[in-house]
C-alpha cells in the first residue's frame, strides 16, 4: 500500500486540474495505510520527508547534488562538521590543531566508533578514505575539492595527520564538507565503483543506516541503536521523491508526508496561513542564476553579457515572481559565505544595455536560446520573464525546456563542441560555505564543463583564485576573493546573477526538532512527531 501512495504522490502528471481527484485518492490511501497524522497523542517513530528528486548516489566522494547530500548527512560523519549555526565543530575528531608550518593538521579521533558493517573506525580508515578520493584512476567527482592535499599519515590508531601542499585558508570548511565524510573502507573495497548505488553498498558511522532503496520511490533509513554520539528520537526516516511541487504540497496537507523541501513559491503565502503547517525559513548558500556558455558567439564578448545583465529587472522578479523566497544578488557569493563581498545589486538599465550592444556591433540585438528545467522552482517562469525583458533591448530568446535527466547530461564534462546550450538555468551554492569552493571550481579555466559549466576563462581570475587558495592571512584572503568576485560578477560576468535564495521547508504541525540548514539540507537527528 505504501508503494501505491508513493506512486500517486510522485506522479508527474498531477497537475492543478486533477487536485480534487488526487486529494480524494490520497485521503483514502492515507486512512487505509495509516500514513497520516497520529491522532492518539502518541509520539510516532517514523518520519516521511518528500524532496523533488531521488538521491543520485550515496557516495560522499561522488555526490554533486543536494538530494544525495540530504541522505548522506544522516548516514555518514566527517572528522569535523558544520553545526546548525554554521560553526565548525568536532565529529569523528575529538580535537584537532595545525602545526606552525601551516600545512600539518593533526586530528585526535574518538575511540570505540564502528561503521554500520561492523568495521572499526580508526586513523587507517581515514587514510584509506583520502587515498580513495585522491586516486586519479577512480575519477571521483570530488577530487577537485581536495587538490590541496599532499598526504595523510597514521600517527597511531586514533591520531591522523593530514598534510597539505601549501597553507590553505579554506582547510577547515573543506574538511566540514559533506564529501569529507568517512566511508567504510571494507564496504568501499567490496563494491568498488558500485559503492553508494544501492542499500547494501552504503556504510558510514552516522546515526542512521540505509536499509532499503527503491530507486525513484523511496529510501528507508533505520536508527542505529546505541550510536556512539546520539540516539535520534525517530526510529525510521523515509525519503520519498515527489518531483511535482504541487504534489509535494498536497502530500503534506493530506498527511502522506511530514516534511517537504522546495516549497513552490505560489504556495508559500497560503501554507504560512494554515494552522496545520509550519513554514521554516533560513538564509542560504544557494543562489539562482542563468549561466552563459562563453564558447557561443556573441556570448564570448563580455560587453554582450553585461548588456544582458543590465536588461534584467531583478527587483520585479523577486517581488512579483518569487515573493518571500529570495533577495536580489549582490555578489557571486551569498552573504552567509566566508569571503563574501557586497558589490551591490546590478541595476536594471535598458539604455546602458542598448549602448553596450551597439558597442559590441549588435545595435539590433541578436537571437539566442535559453535552456531551463522545472526542477528549479519557477524555472520555466523565470526563463519566460527573462526572455520578455531581453526582447526590450532587441535580444530574441527561444526557450527550451528540458527534464532534469536530460539537462544534466550537458554538465557531465563535455568539451565545448558537444554542448549546444547558450544561456542555461543553474543553481549555485558552495557546501563548504566558503569563497574558495564557491568560485574556484565553477569559474577556473578547465578543458571541459565537469564543474565549470559555462567554460568560463579569465586569466586574471585564475591568478587571483590561485593566490587566494594559498593565503591564510584573513585580511589578504578577503581582499583577493573580493577581486575575484568583482571580475566574475561585474567586469567579465559569467552568469545572469538573479537572486539569493532562502532555504524553505514546510512541516506538519507536531513535527519538532527539524533543522533546515543554510547548506540546503534538513537535519532530522533531533526530530520528533507528537
Amino acid at each position: 500500500m505504501a508503494d501505491i501512495v508513493s506512486a500517486v504522490a510522485g506522479w508527474p502528471g498531477l497537475k492543478s486540474g486533477r487536485y480534487v481527484i488526487a486529494l480524494g485518492i490520497a485521503a483514502v490511501l492515507t486512512a487505509a495505510c495509516g500514513a497520516g497524522p497520529d491522532t492518539t497523542g502518541m509520539v510516532r517513530d517514523t518520519l516521511i520527508f518528500a524532496a523533488p528528486a531521488d538521491a543520485t548516489i550515496l557516495d560522499p566522494h561522488n555526490t554533486t547534488d543536494t538530494e544525495s547530500d540530504q541522505v548522506i548527512g544522516m548516514v555518514f560523519e566527517g572528522l569535523i562538521a558544520f553545526d546548525d549555526d554554521m560553526k565548525i565543530v568536532g565529529r569523528l575528531a575529538e580535537t584537532w590543531e595545525v602545526a606552525e608550518d601551516g600545512v600539518t593538521w593533526t586530528f585526535h579521533l574518538h575511540s570505540g566508533v564502528t561503521f554500520h558493517d561492523g568495521t572499526p573506525f580508526n586513523a587507517e580508515a581515514v587514510r584509506l578514505n583520502f587515498a580513495r578520493v585522491l586516486d586519479p584512476d577512480q575519477k571521483h567527482k570530488r577530487l577537485p575539492l581536495f587538490v590541496m592535499l599532499d598526504r595523510v599519515e597514521v600517527a597511531d590508531e586514533h591520531t591522523v595527520r593530514i598534510v597539505t601542499k601549501y597553507p590553505f585558508g579554506a582547510f577547515e570548511p573543506t574538511m566540514a564538507h559533506i564529501s569529507s565524510t568517512i566511508v567504510s573502507p571494507a564496504v568501499a573495497e567490496q563494491f568498488g565503483t558500485d559503492f553508494g548505488k544501492s542499500a547494501p553498498a552504503v556504510s558510514g558511522t552516522g546515526p542512521y543506516r540505509v536499509t532499503s532503496w527503491k530507486k525513484d520511490q523511496e529510501i528507508i533509513l533505520e536508527r542505529v541503536e546505541k550510536h556512539w554520539r546520539l540516539t535520534p528520537p525517530m526510529r525510521r526516516l523515509i525519503y520519498r521523491p515527489i518531483p511535482e511541487g504541487a504534489a509535494r504540497v498536497l502530500a503534506l496537507e493530506t498527511g502522506d508526508v511530514d516534511v517537504i523541501s522546495r516549497v513552490p513559491p505560489p504556495e508559500l503565502t497560503r501554507l504560512e496561513a494554515l494552522g496545520s503547517i509550519n513554514v521554516l525559513r533560513t538564509v542560504s548558500i544557494g543562489a539562482q542564476q542563468f549561466r552563459f556558455n562563453l564558447t557561443k558567439k556573441p556570448l564570448d564578448d563580455p560587453r554582450v553579457r553585461k548588456a544582458i545583465s543590465y536588461a534584467i529587472d531583478r527587483r520585479a522578479i523577486v517581488e512579483q515572481l518569487v515573493t518571500g523566497f529570495a533577495t536580489p544578488s549582490t555578489s557571486a557569493l551569498t552573504p552567509i559565505m566566508r569571503g563574501y563581498a557586497n558589490l551591490g545589486e546590478i541595476p536594471y538599465d535598458v539604455e546602458r544595455s542598448r549602448a553596450l550592444l551597439r558597442e559590441a556591433g549588435l545595435p539590433n540585438g541578436f537571437k539566442t536560446k535559453i535552456t531551463t528545467t522545472p526542477r528549479y522552482p519557477m524555472g520555466v517562469e523565470l526563463a519566460e520573464v527573462i526572455a520578455a525583458q531581453l526582447k526590450r533591448v532587441g535580444i530574441i530568446a527561444e526557450i527550451q525546456v528540458l527534464d532534469w535527466g536530460t539537462m544534466v547530461q550537458f554538465w557531465q564534462g563535455l568539451p565545448p563542441e558537444k554542448n549546444p546550450q547558450e544561456i542555461f538555468i543553474m543553481g549555485a551554492g558552495a557546501s563548504t560555505a566558503d569563497a574558495d569552493w564557491g568560485l574556484r571550481p565553477i569559474f577556473q579555466t578547465a578543458p571541459t564543463n565537469e564543474n565549470n559549466y559555462g567554460y568560463y576563462s579569465n586569466a586574471e581570475f585564475d591568478r587571483v583564485i590561485e593566490a587566494a587558495m594559498r593565503e591564510t592571512n584573513e585580511a589578504k584572503r578577503l581582499a583577493l576573493y573580493k577581486r575575484a568576485q568583482e571580475i566574475v560578477y561585474l567586469d567579465d560576468p559569467g552568469a545572469i546573477w538573479l537572486f539569493d535564495n532562502f532555504y524553505i521547508v514546510a512541516a506538519r504541525k507536531g513535527v519538532e526538532g527539524v533543522s533546515p540548514s543554510p547548506l540546503g539540507v534538513v537535519t532530522f537527528e533531533h526530530a520528533v512527531i507528537r
